[in-house]
């Protein structure tokens, strides 16, 4: 008989999990091209005046600045928007390391076989969107790759520039 531990060991029942990304869904504003464009310009002008001046005082006014500058009023759509933008960033930038690596161990011979099909078997995990598009919808997730390269840009900037404070 199963413990009630069992339970809690941290993965989740599929058919609960996709029940709860579709509820998050319904909740969750369906990104345009022009809101990612303001949400790309908040990014550009924060970056200009946090990595400019770091530290922890720069941040709010970088905060403040960029939303004037992109011409966003409303702070809940900017933290909204930047969870989605730094989840999927995340999830591809993992990729990208992960094919950089797959990259890097090709010329090996066979002692490396069983580390190439880790990874991957990992990078086809990793590639699949539809847990994505079932939170966020499909269209603001082709919208999101369409526009990968500069996201993955500001990305990286953008937590370099808040892990410095």
């Amino acid at each position: 008989m199963p413990s009630i531990f069992d339970l809690t060991n941290g993965s989740a029942d599929p058919g609960v999990q996709a029940a709860d990304d579709r509820t998050l869904r319904l909740a969750a504003h369906p990104l345009t091209e022009q809101e990612l464009t303001s949400l790309i310009r908040y990014q550009d002008a924060f970056l200009a005046i946090a990595e400019a001046s770091p530290g922890t005082e720069v941040l709010a006014r970088a905060h403040s600045e960029a939303m004037k500058a992109a011409g966003l009023e409303d702070s809940k759509f900017v933290e909204q928007g930047s969870a989605l933008l730094r989840a999927f960033c995340g999830q591809r930038w993992a990729v990208s390391k992960l094919r950089d690596k797959l990259k890097q161990i090709e010329s090996r011979g066979p002692e490396a076989d069983e580390l190439r099909g880790r990874i991957r078997d990992e990078l086809v995990r990793l590639e699949r969107t539809d847990t994505f598009a079932r939170r966020y919808g499909e269209e603001p997730i082709a919208l999101l790759m369409k526009h990968e390269q500069k996201l993955l840009e500001l990305h990286t900037r953008m937590t370099r520039a808040l892990s410095r404070g």
